[in-house]
């Protein structure tokens, strides 16, 4: 063997080959493509389920707050102390004002949702007792109230300004027991 045949040998020992640079490199990025191509499916799907989430605490929220509004105009003395059927209740009468309360107090959220101020209730007076003897009023309240959810993101955008219009409706019976007066 001759000296520069000797060197030529020694160099290709000593040197890495270029075929495994190129593969590692490669496989580098091929793990940067799955990668992104991973995250551009999965962002999307879970901003779709961030979204219903908040739509489905925002029935939560309107379906607790129509149960409270329901069960406090019950609670009170009902509109007018004669039968009645299906009578709507009108903001004027004090059931409508207690479910009203209930809702403006307690129902303030920090979730993209609001309750629409106008609800809907209704009285079933099925029975009074006589003023002189007193007794339990004998009816039912139904109250309904609609909550407006607002997504934050891709159904938010899907749906618009208006956002989604969720209602719930609760019967509960009214509470009231009517004092005797003296004779």
């Amino acid at each position: 063997m001759t000296s520069n045949n000797l060197a030529e040998t020694e160099e290709r020992t000593n040197c890495k080959p270029i075929a495994n640079k190129l593969t590692a490199r490669s496989k580098n990025g091929q793990g940067i493509v799955e990668l992104v191509t991973a995250l551009v499916c999965l962002v999307p799907v879970g901003l779709v389920l961030i979204d219903l989430g908040v739509v489905a605490i925002g029935a939560g929220i309107n379906d607790a707050a129509c149960r409270d509004a329901a069960r406090a105009a019950a609670s009170g003395p009902p509109s007018e102390l004669t039968l009645a059927d299906n009578r709507t209740i009108g903001p004027d009468k004090s059931p409508y004002q207690r479910a009203q309360s209930v809702i403006k107090k307690i129902y303030a959220t920090n979730v993209p949702a609001k309750i629409r101020q106008n609800i809907e209730a209704i009285e079933t007076i099925k029975d009074v007792p006589a003023i002189e003897a007193g007794g339990a009023v004998d009816g039912e309240v139904s109250v309904k109230t609609t909550i407006d959810v607002y997504p934050p993101f891709i159904v938010g955008k899907v749906v618009g300004d208006g956002g989604i219009a969720l209602s719930a409706k609760h019967i509960v019976p009214i509470t009231y027991v009517m004092p005797a007066t003296a004779p």
